[in-house]
């Protein structure tokens, strides 16, 4: 969203505060935005003394936060959830900062549910969240993505330069930057299923799972621990996935049909109402892990794989609910007077 703000006005000036144990200090500075961090540290119902140590931290980081911005002197403070965000966001909130939050799941998380009281504006990237915050505050935008997805390159060129067949039936799998160990199972399991010859598998397992999928690879199934994910879904006929936010962004970005295994232990079961929003829209189906078998898996994509007008009708779905510009109708927010 950094780009989309600076293409907005160039002389704009970004600072990103961010949990001091994250990754996200380092991320900022690979962008070259600066970074500053709070402490931070998530919070339960349960009285306990962790939870009397993450109040204590909660509190500390919301008067290290007025130290930042009281310094930074910033026209407005978004946030994107967590408990970093709440300490950065009451601190704003102290000095009349304007709040503009961004929801990224079609159920939101707690911190954004509290925060959109305080909060001036409510970003969200599906219209079902609309119903969870106050009235007239919310702008439906989308969730931004990386820039290269809104000009993904041709299916013949994307195969070349992973090194992928470009007449075979493509099926990219992938549980996220980390990967996900039974997603992974049930897809190799499945792998003796649905090998017809003319079908290839593009499976991004992670790095901690490389050596328990290995033995999978072959010409026509290809382990990656990890994947330039733009490239990856512009190979793909077929996705198998997570149905995280982000990944539901992307797929419709690329316009791709989809099988979503959502994460099952996701804190407000946010994963399968993000899925659900596909397959109510008639552009992915859905397996749930825990009933899910790779007998199961394998027949989808059979069925699928040979019904080349129902992966198209399921493709245009997706491209329908493609928000191309969500980036910009973020940042227009942010500036918004």
């Amino acid at each position: 969203m950094g780009e989309a703000l600076r293409d907005i006005d160039p002389a704009i000036e970004l600072l990103f505060v961010g949990s001091s144990h994250g990754p996200e200090g380092a991320i900022a500075r690979a962008a070259g935005i600066e970074f500053e961090a709070v402490p931070s540290s998530s919070l339960t119902k349960s009285l306990s003394i962790k939870n009397i140590a993450s109040t204590g931290r909660l509190i500390a980081g919301v008067f290290r936060a007025r130290r930042i911005l009281s310094k930074f002197k910033p026209d407005v403070v978004v946030g994107t959830g967590g408990y970093t965000t709440a300490a950065v966001l009451v601190a704003a909130k102290s000095l009349g900062i304007r709040i503009v939050i961004h929801e990224q799941n079609t159920v939101p998380g707690r911190t954004n549910l509290w925060l959109s009281r305080i909060a001036d504006k409510v970003c969200v990237s599906f219209d079902l969240s609309a119903a969870y915050f106050p009235e007239g505050k919310v702008v439906l935008t989308g969730l931004p993505t990386r820039k290269e997805f809104q000009s993904l390159r041709g299916k013949a060129e994307a195969r070349r330069e992973l090194g992928l067949r470009e007449d075979a039936f493509t099926i990219l799998v992938v549980g996220g930057s980390q990967g996900a160990k039974r997603l992974n199972e049930l897809v190799m399991d499945m792998w003796s299923m649905v090998n017809d010859g003319n079908t290839q598998v593009l499976h991004q397992v992670g790095k901690r799972n490389m050596d328990d999928c290995r033995s999978a690879e072959s010409d026509l199934y290809h382990v990656m621990a990890y994947l330039d994910m733009p490239c990856a879904i512009a190979a793909a006929d077929l996705v198998i996935c997570r149905s995280g936010a982000s990944t539901i962004a992307e797929l419709t970005l690329a316009g791709l049909p989809s099988i979503l295994v959502p994460y099952p232990h996701a804190v407000t079961g946010e994963q399968k109402r993000n899925a659900e929003y596909l397959v109510n829209r008639d552009a992915g189906i859905m397996c749930e892990e825990a009933s899910a078998t790779n007998g199961m898996l394998g027949n989808l994509v059979i069925d699928l794989r040979s019904d080349p007008d129902r992966l198209r009708a399921m493709a245009d779905a997706s491209a329908s609910l493609a928000r191309i510009d969500a980036a910009r109708r973020v940042a227009e927010e942010c500036v918004r007077r």
